[in-house]
C-alpha cells in the first residue's frame, strides 16, 4: 500500500525535475549579449541592473549596440489594513516598469514593450515613524532586487531571439 501512495509523489517530483523552466529564486538567465545601455531607468533601478548584469560578463555602457528602454517606472503605495480605530496597520507598495529592447545601429524595436510588476506588503505603526520608514526602505530595496531579477530573466529570452 505504501508503495502505491508513493509513487504519484515521485511521479510528480521526476516530472518537476525535468521541466526546463523551473529554477529557484536568484537563480538568474545570462542574457546573449555581450554589453547594453540601460536607458530612462531611475539611478536604483540602473545600479541594481549593473551590479546583476556586470558579474555576469555583460557590461553596462553608454555605447552599447542594445539599449534596454525603460518606458515607465511607477511606485503606487495604498493602505492594506487599518486597526480597530481606523488607522493605517499595513501598508502595500507596487513597483511596476515597462521595458524593451531595441538595437542601436537601426532602431528596431527587438522585443513587444513588456510590464513587469511586484507588490510587497509591510506593517505600518503611526506609533512609530522611523521604524516604518526604515521597513518601507528595505521593501522598496527588495522590490528594485526582484524586478532586477525579473527583467534580466527576461532579457535572456528576448536575447536569445537575436541572430548574432
Amino acid at each position: 500500500m505504501t508503495l502505491r501512495s508513493a509513487l504519484p509523489v515521485l511521479l510528480a517530483a521526476l516530472l518537476l525535475s525535468a521541466c526546463s523552466g523551473w529554477q529557484l529564486r536568484g537563480q538568474t538567465s545570462v542574457p546573449n549579449l555581450e554589453s547594453v545601455t540601460v536607458d530612462g531607468a531611475s539611478a536604483r533601478l540602473r545600479y541594481t541592473l549593473e551590479d546583476r548584469l556586470e558579474p555576469a560578463g555583460v557590461q553596462v555602457h553608454g555605447q552599447a549596440p542594445y539599449i534596454i528602454k525603460i518606458l515607465d517606472e511607477r511606485w503606487d503605495r495604498r493602505t492594506a489594513a487599518v486597526d480597530d480605530r481606523g488607522r493605517a496597520a499595513e501598508r502595500e507598495l507596487r513597483y511596476e516598469i515597462t521595458w524593451q529592447l531595441v538595437d542601436r545601429d537601426t532602431g528596431a524595436m527587438l522585443n513587444p514593450p513588456r510590464r513587469i510588476a511586484a507588490i510587497r506588503s509591510f506593517a505600518y505603526s503611526p506609533d512609530n515613524v522611523t521604524a516604518t520608514s526604515d521597513e518601507e526602505d528595505l521593501v522598496r530595496t527588495d522590490l528594485f532586487e526582484d524586478i532586477g531579477y525579473r527583467l534580466i530573466n527576461q532579457l535572456a529570452n528576448a536575447s536569445r531571439k537575436i541572430e548574432p
